[in-house]
């Protein structure tokens, strides 16, 4: 007898009252658990991914850092006024 079977064959056995109900509900909980479980191990993959794109982002960035000169508001403020020219 499966496993299958020898549920059936429990329920069946059981009185007409709540205990079928209990059983039917409990069985419809495990299975939305089971449902949100998977969701879950989706949502951590995902997470997992973006970590290590973010990890492998810091490894680049120790790898090929800015020049020591690099002045980041002098390249804002000069591609500013190529822009928009001069606002002052």
């Amino acid at each position: 007898m499966t496993l299958k079977q020898e549920a059936y064959a429990v329920i069946d056995s059981l009185p007409d009252d709540d205990s079928v109900k209990f059983f039917i509900d409990m069985i419809r909980r495990f299975n939305v658990v089971a449902g949100k479980t998977e969701k879950i191990s989706e949502n951590k993959n995902l997470i997992l991914e973006k970590r290590q794109a973010f990890l492998h982002m810091e490894e680049l960035k120790k790898k090929y850092p800015f020049p020591k000169d690099y002045d980041c508001e002098q390249i804002r403020r000069e591609a500013m006024e190529e822009k928009y020219g001069c606002i002052n």
